[in-house]
């Protein structure tokens, strides 16, 4: 491994906010946002946002700055699958949004443009685009409001080659889910700005703290998706058991219950079938001895009646 992974917390700061790195970072939230008016400078901000109450949660951002127009840009990255990873974007972004609040009469509401990447090593839903962009629209898709945009990468579905990248940002996105895989860098790079992306990824150029300190956070990380990857599948075997158990009774239970209607039904129709069979077998008897009374009242002998009819 010749390259830090861009994906990990201390990789992607160090790859993107090094006092070398402008170039860098700029490059990248253009490709990824592509703005009508490009961004030029960029000033970090504070990555800690304290609640508004000591009882809710503090805000840590992965990266958080601002351009020469007072634009927000905040980026995340997510390496696993978070169950409500939409609804915590929108609510770190509301924030943003908020604390452009000011105190006096005199503030008319204005906002600046609040804008969210999301770099996920995950993907979103089951279905869906490498890039998806969401803005405000109405019901007509035509735009409601265009100071809030929010971009979820899902690097997992992006499957390009090195031969088949076409785009700037098919390069940043390859750079991003492969750079901590490679040992050469390939040579689409060359004469890049992605170039120095590489350069600054280097492993063996990191100080030796550095190279501990990104070695123990791989080693977290890996742990975490170890037990994660563990607790699913022992939540799969789980209920793959409680599900045939659970079939097995619905089954039985099913089972009972068609039975039950079934014998009815077919006991109606065999006690149909077996009535009649013995109806007519009675109504036979009944008939014959009736005619043997006939017989024997029109003066025939009883044993000679029953010979006449077939019963002795």
């Amino acid at each position: 491994m010749r390259y830090i992974d861009p994906l990990t917390d201390f990789g992607f700061k160090k790859i993107f906010t090094e006092p070398d790195s402008q170039p860098l970072l700029l490059s990248l939230l253009n490709d990824v946002l592509a703005l009508s008016e490009p961004i030029t400078q960029l000033h970090f901000q504070n990555l800690e946002q304290l609640p508004d109450a000591p009882a809710q949660r503090r805000m840590v951002y992965d990266l958080l700055c601002q351009d020469g127009q007072g634009r927000t840009i905040l980026v995340e990255l997510q390496q696993v699958r978070q169950a409500y990873f939409k609804d915590r974007t929108l609510f770190y972004v509301s924030h943003l949004l908020r604390r452009q609040g000011q105190a006096g009469v005199d503030w008319d509401y204005q906002l600046l443009p609040v804008y969210a990447i999301a770099i996920l090593n995950h993907r979103l839903e089951k279905k869906g685009p490498v890039i998806r962009r969401v803005t405000l629209q109405d019901q007509n898709q035509e735009a409601f409001y265009d100071k809030l945009g929010l971009v979820f990468i899902e690097l997992p579905r992006f499957g390009k080659t090195e031969e088949q990248l076409e785009t700037h940002l098919d390069r940043w996105l390859y750079f991003l889910k492969h750079a901590g895989e490679l040992e050469t860098m390939p040579t689409v790079f060359e004469h890049d700005v992605i170039e120095r992306g590489f350069t600054m990824a280097e492993l063996y150029a990191l100080s030796e703290a550095d190279r501990e300190r990104y070695q123990e956070e791989l080693k977290h990380y890996r742990d975490a998706l170890s037990m994660l990857r563990t607790a699913r599948e022992e939540g799969i075997a789980e209920g793959i058991e409680k599900g045939i158990e659970k079939g097995i009774e619905k089954g039985i239970e099913k089972g009972i219950e068609k039975g039950i209607e079934k014998g009815i039904e077919k006991g109606i129709e065999k006690g149909i079938e077996k009535g009649i069979e013995k109806g007519i077998e009675k109504g036979i008897e009944k008939g014959m001895e009736q005619a043997i009374q006939r017989l024997i009242r029109s003066g025939i002998p009883a044993d000679q009646a029953r010979r006449l009819l077939g019963l002795e």
